[in-house]
């Protein structure tokens, strides 16, 4: 399957970045000068006048973030949403963004409140996972790969990293088939952005039962979620995973590779 076409940056692509004044402190002077800086703007979710989120993130591939957002928290299933980016319609101004659609489709609505936060106070021995994983869905298959391809398509990812490039504030991940062709690219502020982007970029284009997932940073429990919402068996990171990504993960049948490095990596799954 050729997949060049989403690796290719168009010439009207928007810019994750800006240059802006700033002071810069060295070696005791301090001298005005202008960095890059990564852009982050308001961006509000809605589908079928619904409104689905509003989260902080980059302006670039919004479009494809709405479509991952609704698959990756099981607003809808990919069949839903496929052929669907076409569709979106995107606004901008000076509040942010809004990104609408209209889906001949029931949303599974989730409750306002779930009351859960996401970082462990360390205070108790249960961590909640019963409530977490309760309509996760299992992987339907976890397919053999060679484990030299999560290093290589990390050093092809950062290539492909310009935001993270021009200003070091940006997170990213990756699509990648169990061949170990990198699909594409996508990047946020927001490392959970990044994933939802990255999958509704290739919702029309890969087979994600077949696909691995790079991580840019760590993974938590909520990316687990994302992958199995879309049908991802392999996550692989740059760093660590959370005990709760790590039972999540055995229990639904994904496998995470964290701490990839060269030929090593810890597996877990």
């Amino acid at each position: 399957m050729n997949f060049s076409t989403l690796n290719t940056y168009g010439k009207n692509k928007i810019m994750n970045h800006r240059k802006v004044p700033v002071q810069r402190y060295e070696k005791g002077e301090i001298a005005i000068t202008s960095d890059n800086l990564a852009i982050e703007t308001v961006i509000r979710l809605v589908c079928n006048d619904i409104n689905i989120a509003t989260l902080l993130g980059s302006p670039s591939d919004i479009n494809h973030l709405l479509i991952g957002h609704l698959l990756c928290e099981g607003y809808l299933g990919i069949d839903s949403l496929r052929g669907s980016v076409n569709n979106i319609e995107s606004n901008c101004d000076s509040n942010g963004w809004q990104l609408s659609i209209e889906l001949p489709s029931n949303l599974r609505m989730k409750p306002k409140n779930t009351g859960v936060t996401t970082s462990s106070c360390g205070a108790c021995n249960n961590d909640g996972l019963d409530q977490l994983i309760t309509e996760l869905p299992f992987a339907t298959s976890k397919p053999q790969i060679d484990e030299s391809i999560l290093f290589a398509g990390f050093s092809s990812m950062e290539k492909m990293q310009e935001g993270f490039a021009k200003t070091g504030g940006m997170h990213s991940a990756g699509l990648m088939s169990i061949g170990g062709e990198l699909i594409t690219v996508s990047e946020d502020i927001g490392r959970h952005n990044a994933v939802d982007k990255v999958i509704g970029k290739c919702i029309d284009v890969a087979d994600f039962e077949k696909t691995v997932l790079l991580l840019s940073g760590r993974c938590g429990w909520d990316i687990v979620a994302k992958a199995a919402r879309a049908k991802i068996p392999i996550i692989a990171s740059i760093g660590a995973c959370s005990t709760l990504a790590a039972d999540c993960a055995r229990h639904l049948g994904i496998r995470i590779y964290s701490f990839v490095r060269g030929n090593t990596s810890t597996i877990v799954g």
